[in-house]
Parts: C-alpha cells; sequence; structure tokens
C-alpha cells in the first residue's frame, strides 16, 4: 500500500508542470542515457536539465548561407521526473519539463524580433514492462505526450511552440547486458516511436523515431563514489515533417535526420546517482532550411528509494 500512496505522490508532484518542440534537433533529446533504465523494484525521482542552441542554418546535409527568417533558437528545459517499479514486471513513468526558450528572427516585412517565452511543456507519462527476464534487462515502455504546453506564444511558429497542441502516442523499447558474467563493461540500447494521434489547430507535428546504442564501463569505487562509469553512445533521431494549414511554409522546413556521438559519465552516492554528457554531431540532414543545434548538452540528478 505505501508503494502506491508514495507513486500517486509522485504523480500528483510532476503532473502540475516535457516539451521536445521546436524547429530541429529536438527528438534526439528524448534517449540516449542508460542512467534512468530500472533494473530492480523500487522507485527513482530526478531532475534533468537539457540545453540546446540552434545557431548555423543547414540545407539537407551541409551548413548553407540559405534564407532562413529564424536566426538563433536557444533552449533550455528542466525536466522533473519519477518512476516507479511495483514489481519486477511493471512499472510506471512521468516526466514533467519547464522550457526557457528564447528565438531571435527577422520577419519577412524586416526588423529582427526578439521573442522569450518560459511556461510548462507537455507532459509524458509511460507504462514500463520488463517482465521479459528475471534481470530486468529487457523492456517496453509505452504512453502518452500530453497537450499540457503553451502553443499560442505570439511571435513564434508552430514548430518553435512550447508545446505541440497534439496528443501523441508513445511506444518504445530497451535492453541493457554486460560482456561476460564478470565484466565491468557492459551495453544498453533504447529507442522510442512518438506519433501524433490529433491535430490541433491546423498544426499536426510529425513522428519523432529516436535511438540510442552505448557502452559502459565500470570503474568502480572511487573516493566517495560507489561507481564510477565512463559512458560512450550515439544518438540518433529522425523526424517526419510536420503538416496541417497552420503554418504551411514551415511544413516544408521541418523533418530532420541527426546522428550524435555522445560521452558521459554516471558517478553513484549512495542512493543518489549524477549524470552528465555532451553530444557531437556525426550527421546531420534536414528538410528545406533549418537552424541545427551544435552540441547538445545534459545532466541528470537522480534518486533512488
Amino acid at each position: 500500500m505505501k508503494k502506491y500512496f508514495v507513486l500517486a505522490i509522485y504523480l500528483f508532484i510532476f503532473s502540475i508542470n516535457e516539451v521536445f518542440a521546436c524547429a530541429c534537433g529536438c527528438g534526439i533529446l528524448n534517449v540516449g542515457t542508460s542512467s534512468l533504465i530500472p533494473n530492480c523494484e523500487g522507485g527513482t525521482a530526478f531532475l534533468q536539465y537539457d540545453y540546446m542552441a540552434q545557431t548555423r542554418n543547414w540545407h539537407k546535409d551541409k551548413d548553407s548561407s540559405g534564407h532562413n527568417h529564424d536566426k538563433r533558437i536557444e533552449t533550455e528545459t528542466y525536466t522533473a521526473g519519477g518512476q516507479y517499479m511495483f514489481n519486477r514486471d511493471w512499472g510506471a513513468a512521468i516526466r514533467a519539463p519547464y522550457v526557457q526558450r528564447y528565438v531571435q528572427n527577422l520577419p519577412h516585412d524586416g526588423g529582427m524580433t526578439h521573442t522569450k517565452e518560459q511556461d510548462i511543456g507537455d507532459i509524458r507519462v509511460n507504462g514500463i514492462y520488463s517482465g521479459f527476464s528475471s534481470d530486468m534487462s529487457t523492456g517496453i515502455i509505452f504512453g502518452l505526450k500530453l497537450p499540457t504546453g503553451s502553443t499560442s506564444r505570439t511571435g513564434l511558429n508552430r514548430n518553435t511552440q512550447i508545446g505541440t497542441g497534439s496528443t501523441d502516442s508513445i511506444l518504445g523499447a530497451y535492453h541493457m547486458g554486460a560482456f561476460g558474467a564478470e565484466s565491468r563493461m557492459g551495453y544498453f540500447t533504447q529507442g522510442t516511436w512518438q506519433r501524433s494521434l490529433s491535430t490541433h489547430k491546423g498544426y499536426t507535428p510529425g513522428y519523432e523515431l529516436s535511438g540510442a546504442v552505448g557502452v559502459y564501463y565500470n570503474l568502480g569505487q572511487v573516493g566517495a563514489a560507489k561507481k564510477v562509469a565512463p559512458i560512450m553512445q550515439i544518438t540518433a533521431s529522425k523526424k517526419g515533417s510536420d503538416s496541417g494549414w497552420a503554418d504551411p511554409s514551415h511544413n516544408l522546413n521541418s523533418g530532420y535526420s541527426m546522428t550524435y556521438f555522445a560521452p558521459g559519465i554516471e558517478v553513484s552516492l549512495r542512493e543518489f546517482k549524477l549524470y552528465f554528457d555532451v553530444e557531437f554531431p556525426m550527421r546531420r540532414n534536414v528538410d528545406g532550411n533549418q537552424l541545427v543545434p551544435q552540441n547538445l548538452y545534459k545532466a541528470i540528478l537522480s534518486y533512488n528509494f
């Protein structure tokens, strides 16, 4: 009974306040760390910080001087989340973001504009099933992205608003393993598929397919840390073009595929865990003209209970 009470508290706290809706490069933030993959019964609460600055115009797979009304998009996302495994088979998770976004663009009528927005983003609620094996190494996730983020900020296009306005389905899977029974080296892979189930005021965001594969090495205890593990991973994301009558000119500049190399590190301190990575671009291909991010930054502080 105590487990269900704790989960109810978490659902309430985090549902008060995620978003990765922007012109290019946001889907890749949804995966890329083994830090939050469940491997035992009980709960995890976490705070996550993501930073992305989109400053370079890209056309297809090249840096381009082509025309783009957007000149700079800078996004900081603060996500509060929690997940709880009721047993070794079933669990639930929620992610609730607060987004700060700055957009600098040049409208058709001339004159540079500067728009700042900060608001609650689109909340994600997922179920987790990890009963395929006794060690919980393989699992699937399923759930919804809710239309809780703002969509009506003046001066922003639909694909740069904090929220999409749509309810989206989420389906994903993950697997973790080790290179030998006594090996300190392990691996993980994960992927998610997200697709809109609704259209909001003439705008439907394109689907997103994101994945990651990585390896880590457990150095064991280092100083006060009971575990230090460097991680190397590759993350990839493909997004379909947006559609609808609300923003037809920008629909042509909305699909993309990206691949990033993301070295990181995970440090465990008793019940706390720290995670940090930087993602460096390997390949980027976009539809039309879009601002792309250079490096992506992620930090996570989690607590196991």
